[in-house]
């Protein structure tokens, strides 16, 4: 016959658990839950030279740093994991989670706004953050949201778009037949009626397709020139500020819901920072960088004709938004004026 179990513990074994049981639960309520590490991949096609990666590495480490390392960034500039549509599909999967390019989204996932980067519909850069920050602006988010998961988060000082070429261009006729890389089909169209022989091409791979003459010619902002390094493959740098260009940052908005109040705090603040020093570097800098430029004695800086320029672009700007932009987007850049 089996001993029979005791109905009732030993009071002295009560006595000895009990205060460790309480202790480990009085612990456990009074130490601080400590939210999850925040990880992500920011991803550029801009060059680590260009001020808009400048500013996500000084982002990066303001991050790590007012965080105490919670929040830690993993920032591959230069296209190494794609041209801007593979990185932007990237974004809505949530494989990579930020991205700063031009304005390559509207182009890419919501065409009706492609006009927020058509030739000469800003008169300069503050016109046109009035309308990248206003009423237009918050509905283009919206739609991004919605259909990709995509959440523009800022809009940073990009500055104007220039040509840059192997002949000196002065006005559109300067342009007959140059090889022309071009980033969308309404400069295509712009592009053509200059003369020039439009043609598409991923920015990674545009300083090898200038220096074997794929393409005669380029255009971009002057950081995204000196960033990465086009000066070195081509003889002039013309002043056509043809469209002025802003640095869109967008997250995955399933990344962004996943940080807590505090986290998004930090994320918030130390973004806000970045920014305004990418507008100041923006704007104080363009003009070093020019002299820069031809301090190196391969480019010579050309200003054109601009009003020949604008006055054969306006009316191909119109037809091509009463055909493809949303309906009253022209109005209200007009209004924004």
């Amino acid at each position: 016959m089996s001993a029979s179990r005791p109905l009732f513990r030993r009071p002295d074994l009560v006595r000895a658990t009990a205060p460790a049981s309480l202790f480990a639960v009085a612990l456990a309520l009074a130490s601080p839950v400590l939210a999850d590490p925040v990880k992500f991949t920011f991803a550029t096609t801009n060059g680590a030279k260009d001020f808009s990666s400048q500013a996500v590495m000084r982002w990066q480490k303001a991050l790590k740093d007012q965080s105490k390392g919670e929040i830690q960034m993993n920032f591959v500039p230069g296209g190494a994991l794609g041209g801007d549509k593979q990185l932007l599909q990237q974004l809505a999967n949530n494989e990579i989670q930020m991205h700063v390019a031009g304005p390559v989204v509207v182009h890419h996932l919501a065409r009706g706004y492609q006009c927020l980067e058509a030739e000469y519909v800003f008169t300069d850069e503050a016109h046109g953050k009035r309308v990248w920050n206003g009423a237009v602006g918050s509905e283009l988010n919206a739609e991004l949201e919605s259909k990709y998961n995509i959440s523009i988060v800022a809009i940073g000082s990009r500055g104007a778009r220039h040509v840059t070429s192997n002949n000196p261009i002065r006005v559109p006729g300067d342009m007959n037949g140059v090889k022309m890389r071009v980033t969308n089909p309404l400069r295509a169209q712009v592009f053509k009626a200059y003369g020039a022989l439009p043609g598409p091409g991923s920015i990674s791979e545009l300083y090898g397709a200038l220096r074997q003459g794929v393409f005669d010619a380029q255009e971009n902002p002057i950081s995204t020139i000196w960033g990465n390094k086009f000066y070195e493959v081509q003889q002039y740098v013309n002043l056509t500020g043809h469209v002025w260009s802003y640095n869109i940052i967008s997250a995955n908005k399933k990344f962004l819901d996943s940080m807590t109040p505090a986290q998004r705090a930090v994320f918030d603040a130390t973004l806000k920072d970045a920014v305004a020093w990418l507008d100041r570097t923006v704007h104080d800098e363009e003009a070093a960088l020019l002299k820069k430029m031809a301090a190196t004695g391969k480019v010579t800086v050309v200003k054109p004709d601009v009003p020949k320029f604008q006055e054969i672009a306006a009316p191909i700007v119109a037809q091509f938004a009463a055909e493809k932009c949303r309906p009253g987007i022209m109005a209200a850049i007009q209004a924004a004026r």
